[in-house]
């Protein structure tokens, strides 16, 4: 009587070859998606953190001195925005490129963890809000799209902006910059465009360019 033997049989060339298209396809859908999600996250920093600002200064019954140190709020180490309440950051600002930090009674501006980031400037540039309508209170004040604390001593607002890097291409694209204000406005965002106005809160940090989807 005759054993059957079964033969073995592996993969072929082409079906090895049709399952490494499906993966290279697939890795091409997943892997950006990925980035997109871990930059989205990197959101979270700078919406919890103008929070934070505004809180702090919101507190203060008086204007306070043109100083974002005024406000008590300092952002934690490891920070990849800037935040700045004055437009040109002078004459000092808060630097954080060595192990200590360096702070300043006159800072306007809080710099970059340069210390995390080296390869980070220690402020990127902002992407300034385009035309905004605030209230009545706010525009008589002087507030328009320039950061900063406007007003007299009893009757004051402000308007303070961040800008970072959520992609990691620091030197090829325009910084993720948001915006947060003492007004009710109403707001459009530059990238991407909506064509039409947003009605903001006071307190509510506004995506003036999202780095995720624009860049």
């Amino acid at each position: 009587m005759k054993t059957l033997h079964r033969r073995r049989q592996g993969f072929t060339l082409i079906e090895l070859m049709i399952v490494v298209a499906i993966i290279g396809i697939l890795a091409a859908i997943a892997i950006p998606n990925f980035v997109r999600f871990q930059a989205r996250a990197r959101q979270s920093e700078v919406t919890t953190n103008l929070k934070s600002l505004f809180t702090g200064l919101r507190t203060q019954q008086r204007k306070p001195a043109g100083s974002i140190r005024s406000s008590g709020f300092s952002p934690e180490r490891g920070n990849r925005y800037s935040y700045h309440l004055d437009n040109d950051c002078a004459p000092t600002y808060e630097e954080r490129s060595n192990v200590d930090v360096t702070q300043n009674n006159t800072d306007a501006c809080i710099g970059v963890d340069q210390f995390k980031f080296p390869s980070f400037p220690a402020f990127f540039s902002v992407e300034a809000l385009q035309g905004p309508t605030w209230n009545m209170k706010a525009t008589n004040n002087g507030l328009a799209n320039g950061a900063g604390i406007y007003g007299t001593q009893d009757d004051w607002d402000f308007l303070a902006y961040a800008a970072g890097d959520v992609d990691n291409t620091p030197a090829n694209d325009k910084a993720d910059t948001w915006s947060i204000a003492s007004s009710d406005a109403m707001l459009q965002a530059n990238c991407p465009a909506t064509g039409y106005a947003e009605n903001v809160a006071a307190g509510e940090p506004f995506n003036i360019y999202n780095d995720v989807n624009c860049d």
